[in-house]
């Protein structure tokens, strides 16, 4: 197998550069909603999810011939990083764009182990419907996105890697609280539901496995602080 880097920089230059994109003009719509009630607002935080992706278990079963006990299962757990500017647009709604990096690693422990990193750049254009409280918003909506992914793989014994990638559309629909902490920072918990399209990852060993596609349901659970400008 040939060895190939990893070259996932390009993707988080343009996501990053969206975020950047979607955040400047929102400093200037602050100043000018100053007087009002309408605000600004960014969160950040980690979630963990339930992920089945039956392709990549698939994929990762016929390549390492694991014994009946080893086998990866379609669903497990994974690991998301997310940061979210959002602006209230009205009174009943407010928009944003939402950057997550999801990531899930396989150790297969044959008698040829290896290693598989899989991980994902997700971006969504969202709306969201208010409910305000005494101290707290209530927020139901969703939206359209698009997901970049990578699929690592890496023979222990040599130390050989390849690398494949997909990328393609994502949907999805979630539920968010924020309790307000202060007149700025406000705790945020959420839980949501994602589509991800992106079909067959390109590259990579090649071998008579079936081929791998970044086509994934998650639910998952999110946690993190928001500043409400």
């Amino acid at each position: 197998m040939r060895k190939v880097g990893r070259n996932g920089i390009p993707h988080v230059c343009i996501i990053l550069g969206i975020v950047l994109l979607v955040s400047a003009p929102l400093t200037t719509f602050s100043q000018k909603e100053a007087n009002g009630q309408r605000f600004i607002q960014i969160t950040g935080g980690l979630g963990v999810s339930a992920h089945l992706n039956q392709s990549i278990a698939n994929y990762i079963n016929a390549l390492t011939y694991p014994s009946p006990d080893q086998k990866v299962s379609d669903v497990s757990s994974a690991s998301e990083f997310f940061v979210v500017p959002e602006i209230q647009v009205d009174d009943e709604w407010s928009v944003g764009l939402e950057y997550s990096y999801l990531l899930k690693s396989y150790n297969v422990e044959t008698g040829f182990p290896w290693d598989f990193t899989y991980s994902a750049h997700l971006t969504t254009l969202f709306a969201h419907y208010l409910v305000p409280g005494d101290g707290y918003w209530l927020k139901f909506g969703g939206g359209i996105g698009y997901a970049f992914g990578n699929l690592r793989e890496q023979f222990i014994q040599t130390g050989a890697e390849e690398s494949s990638r997909a990328s393609g559309p994502a949907l999805k629909i979630e539920g968010i609280g924020n309790t307000k902490f202060d007149e700025h920072f406000w705790g945020s918990i959420g839980l949501d539901l994602r589509w991800v399209f992106a079909g067959k990852f390109k590259g990579g060993v090649q071998s008579s496995a079936p081929a791998p596609k970044l086509n994934f349901f998650s639910a998952g659970v999110k946690f993190g602080i928001m500043v409400q400008m």
